[in-house]
C-alpha cells in the first residue's frame, strides 16, 4: 500500500511539527517565569585626567579628558536563569548630558555570566573596564552621571 519512502515522510512530517508547536510553546511560557533579581550599585570615586587615550578606533592625536571611576557591585541575579536561559549579558552604562549633547550613554562595565554560581556579583572597589570619555573631549559643565546596571537574558529557544 505505501512503500518505505512515503512512511518515513509521514513521520518525518509529523515529528517536525510537533517539535515546532513545542519550540512556540517554550518560547511563549518562558518569560512568564517568576524571577526576583536584586542589585546595589554605589559609586565611590571619580577621577578626571587628561590625556591621550590609546584608542585603536580613534584615529585623532588630540588630547583628552577621560574618567577612572571605583565603584561596588552587589547583585543576586541567580532567579533569572531557568530552563530556557543560556546566559546573562550584564552591563554598567554611565549617563550624562554635557553642553551640546542631551544624552550620553557610555558602557563602563560588561561580563558574561554562563551559570547561576556566577550569578552572584560581589565586586569591591571595581574600575571601570572602558574608557570615558566625552564628545567635546572635556567634562566642562557636566553636573553628574548615573549608573545603570542592565541585564539581558540570552535563551534557548525563543527571543
Amino acid at each position: 500500500m505505501y512503500n518505505l519512502l512515503q512512511r518515513v515522510s509521514g513521520i518525518t512530517s509529523f515529528a517536525m511539527s510537533t517539535l515546532m508547536a513545542l519550540v512556540v510553546l517554550i518560547s511563549l511560557a518562558t518569560p512568564l517565569l517568576p524571577s526576583s533579581p536584586t542589585h546595589d550599585l554605589a559609586l565611590h570615586n571619580v577621577q578626571t585626567t587628561s590625556g591621550r587615550l590609546m584608542d585603536p578606533f580613534d584615529k585623532s592625536s588630540r588630547s583628552a579628558e577621560y574618567t577612572r571611576l571605583t565603584f561596588d557591585v552587589d547583585a543576586d541575579l541567580s532567579s533569572l536563569f531557568n530552563w530556557n536561559t543560556k546566559l546573562l549579558f550584564t552591563y554598567i552604562t554611565a549617563d550624562f548630558s554635557a553642553p551640546g549633547f542631551d544624552t550620553n550613554r557610555v558602557v563602563v562595565w560588561d561580563r558574561i555570566i554562563r551559570n547561576e554560581r556566577q550569578a552572584k556579583l560581589r565586586l569591591r572597589r571595581h574600575h571601570n573596564k572602558y574608557a570615558v570619555r566625552n564628545f567635546a573631549q572635556t567634562f566642562e559643565g557636566v553636573e553628574g552621571a548615573n549608573l545603570t546596571l542592565h541585564v539581558n537574558p540570552v535563551p534557548y529557544l525563543g527571543i
